[in-house]
């Protein structure tokens, strides 16, 4: 089977099926146990509706990809919107217990159905670009959109998931805005005209609002920490270049007593590493061991690499530098996993790109980010709705190739019923990696990113790509004629 561009995304199927979709919801809410999950907020009132009602409500409008506005006026929601709306910005809700629930009890599900396996666990991090048009929203600020290369109002989203082996599971986010010191890009007058609202320091909301303006790494090390209290394990954290730092690297070894590793890019800049007993930056480095002797070649990955044992700021680190055919500049993975060959480090690495996928689907069909509300605590929780029903879809994915649901899913085609989502996103993305590093020699990992960011973009590199393609058939059609 030729696996298609149009196969990455897996909730297209799901999410059009809209006149069977009530029933599903009903059926997955009763297999997560919500009403559980809810128990600490059995003290929170919703002028006469059930917190579980407003949930199932809420995640219903997700289902639909409708607004709660669009829902009400339609009539296929009896509970008034405004029921909803002060229910996701009530300060005393916890969405992130919540969140780390339905996690939990994802991961519960997935043990008695005997589903569990032995790959390797991974958790990835990484931030999105959460654009905004209200410019009145609480904590708003512009923020600089490395897909488009240019400053946007917004929100930068940071996530933290767990990939099982199967499915990607979104345990943890955070909410940032950038440019403090220029008052984070706004002009004194929309300053002015920002929402904002008194909160108890004790309350979930006032944690979270604080958290808009902490540093990123320092924010994924309280995620981690999180996760391992919640007994939520893994062998890797996988990073890309932005969070390769040495505070980064000693936290995360410092956690479950060593227990996880680091893989990821890192930058080639001045930074230094010790290596048989000198000090020297990755320039230095491969210049040192750019002999015959130190080089070795990857078939698999069509490059040649460097391998370096090292020291970085007193943790043992290996190093592969990397250069694909074609390319002109060296690439740096780094792991902190010193049994790791070049060829497994690059596939654990690979499985960071499917957070990417991740964000693409939660904004394309469930909303991700398209509420204009001006309250900050509805932010997080229709961020936190997002990712809840994004959970419930990943399993019901997992198990429908053998198992119905409510009629909410349409029958699997015969070519996707046993390809798992990462099997069908590998193949297409070593596939474009493959042609890319021989045609075009440009820089991969933000390839991935951009393509998989920007669906105007992705049309561009397979068009240029079905085009390189084709120059090359016809080159070869002519060797044979001649």
């Amino acid at each position: 089977m030729a696996t298609k561009i149009s196969n990455l995304s897996e909730l297209y199927p799901i999410v059009r099926e809209e006149e069977k979709i009530s029933e599903g919801v009903l059926a997955m809410i009763g297999r997560f146990d919500l009403k559980r999950l809810l128990k600490p907020l059995t003290g929170f009132k919703t002028r006469g509706i059930s917190v579980m009602t407003v949930l199932s409500a809420l995640i219903l409008c997700r289902f639909r990809g409708l607004s709660i506005y669009s829902m009400y006026k339609s009539g296929q929601m009896q509970i008034d919107e405004n029921t909803l709306y002060r229910t996701m910005n009530n300060p005393q809700m916890d969405w992130r217990s919540l969140l780390f629930g339905a996690v939990m009890q994802f991961l519960k599900i997935v043990r008695q159905k005997g589903s569990d396996n032995e790959s390797i666990k991974c958790y990835i991090v990484d931030d999105t670009t959460v654009p905004k048009s209200g410019r009145t929203i609480e904590g708003i600020s512009k923020i600089y959109d490395h897909v488009e290369q240019c400053c946007i109002l917004g929100f930068k989203m940071l996530t933290l998931a767990l990939w099982d082996g199967k499915s990607l599971l979104p345990i943890d986010f955070s909410l940032h805005r950038e440019s403090e010191d220029k008052n984070w890009g706004l002009k004194i007058k929309e300053l002015k005209r920002l929402f904002s609202k008194k909160r108890d320091e004790k309350s979930p909301s006032s944690k979270r609002f604080k958290e808009l303006d902490m540093d990123k790494p320092s924010m994924v090390l309280q995620m981690l920490g999180r996760a391992c209290k919640h007994n939520i394990l893994a062998s890797y954290v996988l990073m890309d270049s932005w969070f390769i730092t040495d505070s980064m690297i000693k936290g995360i070894r410092a956690l479950r007593k060593g227990m996880m590793h680091v893989v990821g890019i890192c930058k080639m800049d001045k930074r230094k590493f010790t290596v048989e007993g000198r000090e020297l930056n990755s320039q230095a480095i491969i210049k040192m061991k750019d002999c015959k002797k130190f080089k070795h070649k990857s078939r698999k990955y069509k490059s040649e690499y460097i391998k370096v044992d090292a020291t970085y700021k007193e943790t043992p680190v290996r190093l592969f530098y990397v250069k694909y055919r074609g390319a002109d500049k060296w690439k740096l993975v780094l792991t902190t996993d010193l049994s790791l060959s070049f060829t497994k480090a690059m596939e654990i690495y690979q499985i960071r790109w499917s957070i990417e996928v991740f964000f693409k689907e939660c904004k394309q069909y469930l909303r991700l980010g398209q509420a204009q509300n001006t309250d900050f605590d509805g932010q997080i929780a229709d961020t936190a709705i997002a990712l809840i029903t994004h959970l419930m879809l990943s399993l019901q994915l997992r198990f429908q190739a053998y198992e119905t649901m409510g009629g909410l899913f349409r029958d699997v085609q015969d070519q996707m019923i046993y390809d798992t989502l990462y099997e069908r996103i590998m193949t297409v993305i070593l596939e474009i990696i493959v042609h890319l590093l021989e045609l075009l020699s440009i820089d991969l990992d933000e390839t991935i990113k951009r393509m998989i960011g920007c669906d105007e973009k992705s049309k561009q590199v397979i068009n240029l790509l079905n085009a390189a393609n084709q120059m090359n058939r016809n080159v070869l059609k002519n060797e044979m004629v001649k």
